[in-house]
Parts: structure tokens; sequence; C-alpha cells
């Protein structure tokens, strides 16, 4: 900080004569917490700091204190996967976060405990806020990356153009990305095990995915800056798959009893038809009269074809199963809401309207006993809420809040009239918190009561075929997730904590079972009849030191399940089993800002072995990365960025998943969603930016747990 004081003082002396002091300048010192504690929430501030250099936000958010990446997944720790809002307007493709650059987020605001104004199935909230930047006319920014995988044939290419024209207050912008993906031999181990009451039917052997496709997104807009309280604007994108074609292959051996009795070869080649979303967006945000108004509209459509062509090799015969899979799905929402100064604290009133349409084709030919399945999705979910924020002098801020939420549903099954369900719920979600100050120590205590609702593919009726011995299933009967949370927040100085605590109930899981005597399983849908309890807690440090900055998270997780599964192999048919082994997580992350523009880091993310749901992790998880940065021109406006992550290639996971009367044995579970993607590789982007102007786009979506959960 650099002031000037000057001082003028005048004595009454007998000559009237008047002086002036003048201080010198003096130079204040000191280094702001990247890290800080507002409303409850953690903020981390990104200009500025290591993390502007991260590359893609998707890669930046695993690094901010209160994150991590679990198997390719980020999560908030103990909260597991939040939505995201981007300048106030929810993210609908979480591909969005990988073709945004790090360089142009100013903040990111994680909130552990979402209060009434969020759909009650949302368990954190992560909200990404751009840079303020000034300029008129046009502005761009050009982004390059490629991405290949050191032991594979993986390899991603991906390119974005951005624009914005400013002019007064009024912006226009738009925006192209290209993806290719080209995915190679990524394999892994499986090892199948179902028990009956003599027999003992293993499947085991290797599977092996491949997946070339490329796709492009396209975004437009305007928006008005009516004055300094009104701002009205409006947004669409849309994204379109050129190419799409995956195939997946495995090869296992089929024993019974320890005999082998088959091999099964099976090559499944799927072809994607022009899937394609598309998203509209209008929003007003501003001011009448003390009343501050957030009121936003949504169109959402989504469709997916695809044909997927089975072929299986087996010493009992070979065949060809064939079927066709088409969804289409249409969404409107809406939402308001409204806040005014009440009192020493501020009253929000809101409300939702969400409607969602969804039809399901889907025929099979090819193997005897599955059958085409039709099926028509309607969902009605009306929502109202209030909070009130209290200001209560020398203690901290109070703030109360009460969610109703409505829900229609109705699944048709047109194939199988007795299979269609129609329910309606009717709930109240409440939410409380207290945040004070104690001295240098600020801190905040939430409660509150959250739900997950099975997505529509989960409430599917078909039985998908996967294999001669795998098939596939869900449920339109599965309930909804109960989740209670109770939470503890707090900072001092760079040190951060937050410690949780969540009884759920009616836990929606996976859950296969033997399907037939001949070593058939079915991969279905159930919720748990019994609560799983989870504790949770982390202490992150965020010091600098001269060129050095580094961010350490130590954190640990801890469930306690248990369950009596049916097992065959017991006297009693019956075993018991336990998943209460803790989960350690230590993340470390390392950047030395050097002359000349150049930044080194040196980054970690560590978790051990544990159990994780109804999944035994059988070894610990370490990815250590590293990366060289170099920005050229005078407004470093060219940045040039190397790295290599997952050195060790450590960064995998196998587990074992024991339902008692099945075993899954699967090898790098985890891989298996993240795309099939190995994170052992070296990666080089280039970014150049001209002008640059930050968008004044304050929408936000109306319908976005809907949208999730297609």
């Amino acid at each position: 900080m650099l002031g000037v004081a000057t001082a003028n003082a005048q004595t009454e002396k007998k000559d009237s004569v008047d002086y002036s002091l003048n201080l010198k300048e003096f130079v204040v010192k000191s280094t702001a917490p990247r890290t800080k504690m507002k409303n409850g929430t953690m903020v981390t501030r990104i200009v500025g700091s290591p993390l502007e250099s991260a590359g893609s936000v998707d890669d930046m958010l695993a690094r901010v204190p209160g994150m991590t990446r679990i198997g390719g997944q980020l999560q908030v720790i103990g909260k597991g996967t939040p939505i995201y809002y981007i300048n106030g307007r929810k993210v609908q493709d979480m591909e969005e976060l990988k073709r945004l650059r790090s360089h142009d987020i100013r903040e990111v605001e994680v909130i552990n405990s979402p209060g009434a104004a969020y759909d009650a199935s949302v368990n954190a909230v992560v909200k990404i806020k751009t840079r303020r930047q000034q300029g008129e006319g046009l502005s761009g920014r050009f982004d390059l990356s490629d991405e290949q995988a050191m032991k594979s044939g993986n390899n991603n290419v991906a390119s974005t153009l951005n624009l914005n024209y400013r002019h007064g207050g009024m912006d226009f912008f738009g925006g192209v990305t290209f993806q290719n993906d080209y995915l190679d031999g990524y394999r892994s181990l499986l090892e199948q095990n179902s028990y009956g009451k003599d027999v003992t039917y293993t499947q085991t052997g290797y599977t092996q995915a491949e997946q070339n496709f490329s796709r492009m997104f396209f975004n437009a807009g305007m928006n008005w800056q009516i004055d300094d309280d009104n701002s009205v604007g409006m947004k669409l994108e849309r994204g379109r798959w050129l190419k799409n074609h995956y195939r997946f292959s495995m090869e296992e051996d089929i024993l019974r009893n320890g005999v082998k009795e088959d091999y099964l070869k099976s090559v499944s080649d799927i072809n994607f038809r022009n899937p394609n979303t598309m998203l509209a967006n209008a929003y007003y945000n501003g001011k009448i009269g003390k009343w501050g108004i957030d009121a936003n509209v949504d169109y959402y459509s989504q469709c997916d074809k695809n044909d997927d062509r089975i072929n299986e090799q087996a010493m009992s015969g070979n065949r060809t199963v064939e079927s066709m899979t088409e969804n289409k799905s249409n969404l409107f929402a809406a939402r308001l809401i409204a806040d005014h100064p009440l009192w020493t604290g501020k009253l929000t009133l809101g409300g939702e309207l969400t409607t969602v349409c969804r039809d399901n084709d889907y025929r099979i030919s090819g193997v005897d006993n599955i059958f085409d399945r039709m099926s028509k999705v309607s969902e009605q979910d009306y929502a109202a809420f209030f909070e009130y924020g209290l200001m209560i002098p020398k203690a901290g801020m109070l703030t109360l809040g009460m969610r109703y939420e409505h829900v229609a549903f109705d699944f048709d099954d047109l194939s199988d009239a007795s299979r269609s369900v129609k329910r309606n719920h009717d709930d109240f979600f409440p939410s409380l918190s207290f945040g004070t100050r104690l001295g240098a120590v600020q801190m905040q205590l939430s409660y509150g009561i959250k739900t997950t609702r099975p997505s529509y593919h989960q409430l599917r009726s078909e039985i998908d075929y996967g294999s001669k011995y795998t098939l596939q299933t869900g449920n339109p009967l599965l309930k909804n997730e109960i989740r209670h949370t109770l939470d503890l927040s707090g900072r001092w100085s760079w040190l951060a904590f937050n410690v949780n605590y969540l009884h759920i109930t009616d836990a929606i899981y996976d859950w296969t079972t033997p399907y037939n005597d001949n070593g058939v399983v079915m991969i279905g849908m159930v919720n748990f009849d019994r609560p799983i309890d989870v504790f949770c807690a982390f202490v992150n440090a965020s010091p600098t030191v001269g060129v050095w900055t580094t961010s350490n998270t130590v954190g640990v997780q801890k469930q306690w399940l248990s369950f009596n599964l049916d097992d065959p192999r017991e006297t009693t048919g019956k075993r018991h089993v336990t998943y209460d082994k803790p989960m350690l997580i230590f993340n470390s992350d390392n950047a030395f800002r050097l002359k000349h523009e150049w930044q080194l880091e040196l980054n970690s993310q560590f978790y051990s072995k544990a159990h994780y749901r109804n999944v035994r992790l059988l070894q610990a998880y370490w990815n250590l990365t590293a990366a060289v940065q170099k920005s050229f021109l005078k407004d470093r406006s060219l940045v040039v960025r190397l790295s290599f992550c997952d050195i060790f290639n450590t960064a995998k996971q196998d587990a074992i998943l024991d339902l008692g009367n099945y075993t899954l044995l699967q090898g790098d579970v985890f891989g298996q969603g993240r795309g099939n993607y190995s994170f052992h590789r070296v990666s080089i982007s280039v970014r150049y930016a001209f002008n640059a102007t930050k968008s004044k786009y304050k929408g936000k979506s109306a319908g976005e747990a809907a949208i999730k959960r297609m």
C-alpha cells in the first residue's frame, strides 16, 4: 500500500504566520490471505495467486481449499459432487469447466451448507466469479491445448475462441469450442463371483475400452447494463457431437466351482447418432425500490440416440445382439428471488417451477427373455422458500430458512402398464446457521436437511444387455435419499477448517444379484435399509513465504455402515459385513513465482485405502504433478504452459464390492468413470488474449437440479 500524508497546522502567534508540516512518503507491506471466510463460506482469491496459472478451471478447482479430486471426479470434501455457478449462471455441461481458463477467474466460493435458496438435492455449491476487466470495442481470447498419455494412445486436443463486443452498456458475446479425443486401449482387471447354495460361478478376465469422438460447443448472447442496479440479458448454448464411436471389449473365463466351463469374448460397438443439447436462458437482475430482484427463465432440450452391436464368441456358441436406445428430454424452468432489508437483517423470498418431459425407446434383438421397452416420464416440481438473516449485536449472524417442495412424478411404462408408477411428494426442508467471531477466529455452525432424487436413468424399467452373463436394469420404485447435515467451519489468518456430520437414510446404490442358476448376474438399484453415518474433517494451511506459495489440506473421512447380507456359503445363510475404514486425505500445492514471468509448480494429491460407500478401496491413490509456465509480451497476454501429470503413474485405485452372494473385483475402478483416460500424461497449452473485457452477463439457471438428473 502506498500513501502520502500531509498535515496542516496553524498556530496563533503574535505575528500570525501559518506553517505546514509535510510528512515523507511511507510504504506498508502486507500479504492478504488467499482464502477467507465470508458468511460461513470459504472464498479463495484466484487472481494474483498461483492458481490463476493452473490451466483449465477443472484443474484449478482440484487445488482450491475444501475441494479434492477422488478418482477423477471433483468433490467438496465430505459433501461429494457440487453444483457450479459462473457469474450467477448455472453450469449445465461439466465440460465447460475444462473449456474455461483459470486466468479468467477472480475468486471461487465453496458453500458446504447451501441454504433454503438452493434445491433440496444440492449438497454443496461452488460459485465461480470471473475477473473484472475494463475495455470497449472488440476483445477476445484463444486457447489451444494438447494432452498425450504416456503409456497408451490416449490423446486430447481442444481449442476455444471467445469474442466480446462492448459499447456503452451493451455486450454482445459468442464463442466456439472444438474438442477431439482419441482414447485407445484402456485395459482393466475384472473378476465377478456369484454364490449359490451348492455352486459358485466366477467370471474372470479383462475389459478394454476405446473411443474416438469429436464435438463442438457454441454459445451466443447479449447483455444490457441499464444502470448500476439493473441489467437484462439472454444466452443460447448449443452442444453437438460430430462423431462418437465407442468400443468396449471383454475377455473372460467362466468357472463353475473353480472348473472352466465357458470362455466369452464380447465386443460391443456403440455408435452415437448426433446427440445434442440446447439451452436458452433469459434473466433480469436489479432493484425496484428497496427490493432486490433476480428472475431467470430456462428452456433445455436433450436428444441422444445410439446403436449397440454386440458380437459374442463363446464355447457354448456365437451370437450377435443388437439394441437401439433413444432418449428425448425437454425442460422448462422459472425462478424468482426477491430480498428486502428487514430490521437489522435481510429477508429473502423466492419460488421455482420446473417441468420435465422425457421419452425413452429401447429396442433389442438377438436374445431371448429381454424385451423392447417404451416409457414416458413427466415431472412437475414446485418450490417456495424464505430465508432471514438477522444480525445480533455483539453475538453474530443468525440465519433461518425453510423450503417447501411439491413433486408430482409420473412414470408411464408403455410396454407393461403394471410397472407404471405415479407418486407425489410434499416435503419441508429447514435450514439454520449461526456465524460469529471469537477474537481473530471466524466460525459458523449450520444444520440442514437435504435429499437426493433418483435420476431418470435409474428409474427406468427396461433390462439392458451387457453380455451373456451380465444384465442391467433400473428401479421405478426407488425412494428419495434423505440426508441430515451438521457443519462447523472456521478460519484464522491462513488456517481454515471444516467439520461435518451426515446421517443418511434410504441411500441409493447399485446392487448386483444372481439372476439365474447359470451364472448370469443382474445389476440393479436399491435403497439401503440401513442408515449411513459419515464424519469428515479437514484443515487447510495456505501461507506465502517470499516467492513460495503453498496450500496444504489434511483431512479424514469416516463412515459407519454395516449389513447382514444373504450368503448361501454361511450355515445361517447370512453374513455380517462392515464398511468403516476411514479415508485419510493429504493435498499439497506448491508454486514458485520467479523473475521474468516464470512459474514452477509441484502439486500432490493423496488419499489412503478406505471404505467408500459399500466399496473397499484396495490401494492408496497418489498423483504427483509438475508444471512450468512462462508469460510473454509486455501485457503478459501470451502464456505457454507445460505440465507432467501423475509422474509415477500411481493415480489409480483397485476396488472390491461385496454384496454377500456376489463380489466384484475391478482394477482402476475410478478410471472407468473418467472417460477411460489415464492421468499419466503430458500436456501443453497456449493462451492469447487481446483487449480483455469481462462479460456482464448475470443470468442464473432456474432448472439446474432437473437438468443434472437428465
